[in-house]
Parts: C-alpha cells; sequence; structure tokens
C-alpha cells in the first residue's frame, strides 16, 4: 500500500502551488468536465489541473487532466498508461483524450467542444467484476469521436448534451448463463453515442448531477458501447475555504447508476450513490514579480 501513500505526498508536496485568483474556487464556479459520467463542452483555464483517484484502482493512480491552453484540456489516462508496465508485454497503454473548446455560449447559443479518445489495448482486458455478465475488450484499438454541447440556462443549472461515435476493434459481450446463455462478439464495429445529462449547482459546497446515456461513457465502465445507463449523485467540496491548500482543493463525487447491456440481456446497478471518486482541482499560478 506505499503506492496511495506516494499519492497523497505527491498531491502535498505540489499544494504550496495550488490558487485561487480573486475568489474562492467552488462547486459553483468550478469547470466540471465528466459530472455524473456526463460530457460538458468546457475545457479547463490555462495550467488548471486535476487530479482524480478512484479508491477501487488502488495501488494504482487513476487519471488527471490539464489545461493545456484555456482551449485545449488533455486527459492522461494514468491507471492503463502504468498499469500496463505490470502486464504482459510490460508496455504502457497508449491513452490519449483532448478536448478542444469550439465556441463559448452566447444567449441561447450553447458552449460546444469536439472531444477525442483513443486507446490502444495490447492484450484482453476484463471490464466487468460482476457475477452475472462477462464484458472483456480484446487487443486492439478503441477510438470514440463526439461533440458536447453545454448551456447554463439559468443561475447554478446547466444542460448537456453529447452526441458522436465509437469505433471499437474488438469487444465482447455475453452472460454467464451456460443454460440461457445470450452475448456477441463485435469486430471492427461503429457504435452511436449519445447523452443528456443536468447539474444543479445549489451550495458552494454541493453539486446534484443526473445523466442518461447509450453508448461510451468516461469514467464508470468506460470505453464500452453499446450500453444504456443512468447515472445520478453529488459531488461536495467540504473543505473550500480551508487555509490549506490540500484540503481547499479537495473534491469527492458519489454516484449511483443503473447500466443495461441488451447484448448480454443482463443489468448492473448501484441503487445507492456508494461509488465515490476522490479528486482536486486547482490552477498553477505564476509568482508576480517584484
Amino acid at each position: 500500500m506505499k503506492t496511495p501513500l506516494l499519492i497523497l505526498l505527491f498531491i502535498s508536496l505540489i499544494s504550496p502551488i495550488f490558487g485561487q485568483e480573486e475568489e474562492y474556487s467552488n462547486l459553483q464556479n468550478e469547470i466540471l468536465l465528466h459530472p455524473a459520467d456526463g460530457f460538458t463542452a468546457y475545457t479547463l483555464k490555462k495550467n488548471e489541473f486535476v487530479y482524480c483517484q478512484s479508491p477501487f484502482t488502488l495501488p494504482f493512480p487513476s487519471w488527471a487532466w490539464w489545461g493545456i491552453t484555456d482551449k485545449i484540456t488533455a486527459e492522461i489516462d494514468l491507471l492503463p498508461i502504468l498499469g500496463g508496465l505490470f502486464q504482459e508485454p510490460h508496455l504502457p497503454v497508449p491513452s490519449l483524450n483532448f478536448r478542444f473548446k469550439l465556441t463559448e455560449q452566447k444567449g441561447w447559443k450553447p458552449a460546444i467542444a469536439f472531444e477525442t479518445m483513443y486507446q490502444h489495448l495490447w492484450r484482453a482486458q476484463s471490464q466487468s467484476n460482476q457475477d452475472n455478465i462477462r464484458i472483456e475488450r480484446q487487443s486492439g484499438n478503441s477510438w470514440y469521436n463526439r461533440f458536447n454541447f453545454s448551456w447554463k440556462t439559468q443561475k447554478n443549472l446547466h444542460v448537456h448534451f453529447s452526441a458522436g461515435v465509437t469505433y471499437t476493434e474488438n469487444l465482447l459481450i455475453e452472460n454467464k448463463d451456460s443454460i440461457n446463455y445470450k452475448g456477441a462478439f463485435f469486430d471492427h464495429t461503429i457504435n452511436p453515442d449519445i447523452s443528456l445529462s443536468m447539474d444543479w449547482r445549489p451550495k458552494p459546497w454541493l453539486s446534484t448531477h443526473f445523466t442518461t446515456s447509450y453508448g461510451t461513457t468516461f469514467v464508470y465502465l468506460d470505453n464500452i458501447p453499446r450500453k444504456y445507463q443512468v447515472s445520478y449523485g453529488f459531488r461536495i467540496a467540504p473543505f473550500y475555504k480551508n487555509k490549506f491548500s490540500f484540503l481547499r482543493t479537495f473534491r469527492a463525487e458519489f454516484i449511483g447508476f443503473y447500466m443495461f447491456m441488451p447484448d448480454a440481456g443482463e443489468e448492473i446497478q448501484s441503487v445507492v450513490p456508494i461509488f465515490p471518486y476522490f479528486y482536486w482541482q486547482w490552477t498553477c499560478k505564476k509568482k508576480k514579480k517584484k
């Protein structure tokens, strides 16, 4: 369990450069990229960072985001990159994700962004630990491309819509019922993706979220097309005014979800929002010259 301690130590060491400029950064004014497994049209500010840690991927780190510019945000998928080093053929898994801001919201015209994610697996990888279903990506490529739209309709209420397609080279979806078997193997297929989500941010320390989607999502059971999903839950920023940067930038998302895989005739669900991940969001600011 040394890795989790190293992660916390790393965040603690860089915490002095965490910054809020004019006001406390909080859930009402922060940029959210994938709340409740949805897709927004927002990008991070230049040199804004987010580090995300799922307890279910420990002892490995999970993922991070980096605002390269105000219009380009990169996602660094640390789990497959680093985790691949411990599996044959002991190579990092190429996993690249970028979001490009196209337009800002102007009146009824939404903010628009283009998002793309490519990943190549060197070996087969199971993506479900459920007793009733097997979801396995064989070695090969996965690549999604989509357009995201976001509206801020009134104070602290946001609506997001996203649509696109996912190319999958190899994918197995099947139940584990040997008597009433149902399943399918998909070879070099292109499948549609669509999602609709909304978030209401009633307090600086609290936001609530709801997403319904078909196809590929980003966080929970990621890069798997052909699934129906409903996600719901909330985020908290319990220490957003704390003087210590490590606590002030700390956030957590708690999500419940229902997934249905029609190709296997099986579902995956967690009714109560108990699938959390934790993250730190901050901006690196340059020291002012005297």
